[in-house]
């Protein structure tokens, strides 16, 4: 009886193996029989990693782009009751651009149209209204929401931001013998930190090509190392990117702050905090803010951030990030987006930089703390005397000990 049991186990054990394609892989090709890779779609990517497949089709980056005569019920924005703003009806729309904050929507010249539809507010706001009618979808922001966009056709392997924009075309890692599957795909997590996170920063560094012509790094490759040959940053002083204080104003802006950060110094990448696969979270972390920062902060004391950490009845800011990354960037209303370089902007900078006014110069308080009744001096005098009083309570507790 055990043998056939054995015998059941070892026949189920072969199916599963077949079913996945795994054992396919002792039929691949050789190396040395194999040219270029070519993309094959993320579909292709899920008959062998369904598990990974299943949760990555809920994450951001898979529904960044919809493609509405596949799915109509894609479109979000409000048509029945639509702003003066929208000059457009939903059957003039091919493709929705944008989850999560805001939607925009391309029409089949491929020409984003003037209104976005913000999801925070339900409102619509004005997109480019000035030059929408030249402006190309393709050329302007083609590469970071497809896979394999060709430059010269203007035409990519899939609508989307899918395995492969990540891990690189899959064909000879599809038909390669199984001792060369690791050798035939790219695997972000055994890359040095420095080129995972590249592969991160193609997309969300709102950079341009060398030639200007471009918004995104030409030549680039999964792997590689982003470097000026590929693209070039916003200069500090371009206040249409920047605040002041070298902060974020826009979307898509993280990776110079994080490559310019202590986190950055010490190894931390991305993948350090972001679950790729999976959307955990709002902002695809691997947990909860406070969580997640005290994994590596741990011998931070209760005592040294009691003045700041969560309580009961405390604003939705009051954790770690709402001090060490304040909101300043903005992908549909000002403050959506966190800065990356994990350094608090006390009040006193936007008295310094931006004449006491939080559109000029925003700080880590105003987010919460309204400046019509409470002015950047005031908030920055609470925030020293707090801090000798912390001091205060902490020596006093040492020498009772």
């Amino acid at each position: 009886m055990a043998r056939r049991w054995i015998w059941i186990m070892a026949i189920l054990a072969v199916c599963i193996l077949v079913s996945t394609g795994l054992v396919s892989c002792d039929k691949g090709k050789p190396l040395s029989q194999m040219g270029p890779a070519k993309y094959v779609g993320s579909d292709k990517c899920a008959e062998c990693h369904s598990r990974i497949a299943i949760t990555f089709r809920n994450t951001l980056h898979q529904k960044v782009i919809q493609d509405t005569r596949k799915n109509p019920r894609a479109i979000q924005g409000n048509f029945v009751h639509p702003d003066p703003l929208v000059d457009f009806k939903p059957d003039d729309v091919v493709m929705t651009h944008g989850v999560q904050w805001k939607q925009r929507y391309v029409d089949k010249d491929w020409r984003t149209r003037v209104a976005q539809w913000n999801f925070e507010t339900e409102k619509w706001s004005p997109y480019n209204a000035a030059g929408w009618k030249e402006a190309d979808w393709r050329k302007k922001c083609g590469y970071c929401h497809v896979v394999g966009f060709d430059y010269d056709k203007l035409t990519w392997s899939e609508l989307s931001v899918g395995c492969e924009a990540c891990h690189g075309p899959a064909s000879n890692h599809i038909d390669s013998k199984l001792e060369d599957k690791i050798k035939t795909i790219v695997n972000p997590a055994t890359l040095p930190f420095r080129a995972a996170s590249d592969i991160c920063g193609q997309c969300h560094t709102r950079g341009k090509s060398p030639d200007k012509k471009w918004d995104s790094p030409v030549g680039f490759r999964v792997g590689d190392y982003l470097g000026p040959q590929h693209f070039t940053v916003a200069e500090k002083s371009d206040m249409s990117a920047w605040w002041p204080s070298g902060h974020v104003k826009q979307h898509r802006q993280q990776y110079p702050e994080w490559k310019g950060s202590q986190h950055a110094k010490a190894g931390i990448g991305c993948s350090t905090c972001h679950s790729v696969h999976e959307a955990r979270t709002k902002f695809a972390t691997t947990m909860n803010p406070n969580n997640l920062c005290q994994s590596c902060h741990g011998n931070v004391s209760t005592d040294s951030i009691r003045g700041h950490a969560p309580i009961a009845g405390a604003p939705q800011h009051s954790d770690c990030i709402g001090c060490h990354m304040p909101p300043t960037g903005a992908s549909s209303t000002r403050g959506d987006e966190r800065s990356h370089q994990f350094r608090t902007i006390p009040p006193k900078v936007t008295v310094e930089l931006g004449a006491g006014d939080p559109a000029k110069q925003p700080n880590s308080c105003n987010h919460c703390h309204s400046h019509k009744n409470q002015k950047p001096e005031q908030l920055q005098k609470a925030l020293d005397d707090g801090k000798k009083l912390l001091e205060k309570i902490t020596i006093t507790s040492v020498t009772q000990q």
